[in-house]
């Protein structure tokens, strides 16, 4: 599927499913998609699309560190999409035994 071709719509049906990211050194995490949201008032004037974000978590235990990456990202009803990069975050929500994963298309 081609980057280009992904909207909020394609995710939404996904929510509370896991999807598993790959790295290009191979890293595997699998994680649950927790959210997925439009950012109308974020999108630049002429865009193809609205600007969402997904947010995707899993515990952090054997979670390897890294300083945002490309993944690819995959679920069992999709086709293959990326490498698309992927930032981990904290947000207040979470505790220190979550991973918490953001990767934001405009």
């Amino acid at each position: 599927m081609s980057l280009r071709d992904l909207s909020h719509a394609v995710f939404a049906p996904h929510l509370n499913s896991v999807f598993t990211l790959t790295s290009e050194e191979g890293v595997e995490i699998t994680a649950t998609l927790v959210a997925a949201t439009e950012y109308p008032r974020n999108t630049m004037r002429g865009s193809p699309r609205l600007a969402f974000d997904l947010i995707l978590e899993c515990a952090a235990d054997g979670v390897p560190y890294f300083n945002g990456a490309h993944f690819i990202l995959t679920h069992p009803s999709l086709d293959s999409i990326g490498p698309v990069y992927v930032e981990r975050i904290a947000p207040a929500s979470s505790g220190p035994d979550r991973a918490v994963f953001q990767i934001i298309f405009n």
